[in-house]
């Protein structure tokens, strides 16, 4: 004999998967620059970060500069860094809380393993239209590095205002091709 589905069974299944459902993640595209803060020191790095959401898909990029460095000519520079992840590739969480986007980025590369969280306010946007308009952070990396064998914990602190020009401490160092 099979059971009876009546429609109060139906209704209480509806209102525990309502309950349950995770509010979903809105078109967007947010950027914001930070620089690290680690034992108390800000780093003179750069590092903009753009959130991208599409279709409930995200993606990550990061590109570094001002990073300054020792180039061999004895110039100061920096080389651009460039790093992405996103949802679709699984290196990148991202869930809606209200109107705050709660970010988990894992990754390793040489001699270090590191975890990325933000947090992303944005402002709710008209409906139909994407959201660019970001209106809290806060973020920060955990990395194990192997070099120096230890754990380091680094906040990343937004630039103060939502654009501005800044100048760069060094030079760029740019990759071309020998002629020869």
């Amino acid at each position: 004999m099979r059971p009876r589905v009546t429609p109060t069974v139906i209704v209480i299944l509806l209102c525990c998967a309502t309950t349950n459902a995770q509010p979903s993640i809105p078109d967007l595209h947010l950027e914001v620059t930070v620089q690290q803060r680690e034992e108390g020191k800000l780093d003179n790095g750069l590092h903009l970060l753009e959130l991208s959401c599409w279709d409930r898909q995200c993606s990550l990029t990061s590109l570094s500069l001002n990073q300054c460095g020792e180039t061999g000519e004895g110039k100061p520079a920096f080389f651009p860094k460039v790093e992405r992840s996103s949802t679709s590739e699984g290196n990148l969480s991202v869930r809606a809380v209200g109107n705050t986007l709660v970010v988990k980025e894992t990754g390793s590369d040489i001699g270090r393993d590191y975890v990325k969280n933000f947090r992303c306010e944005y402002e709710v946007p008209q409906k139909g239209r994407a959201t660019t308009r970001l209106r809290g952070f806060s973020g920060g990396l955990v990395k194990n590095s192997a070099i120096l064998q230890k754990v380091l914990t680094i906040e990343y602190v937004p630039l103060p205002r939502r654009y501005q020009v800044l100048t760069l401490d060094c030079g760029v160092l740019l990759p071309g091709f020998d002629r020869e």
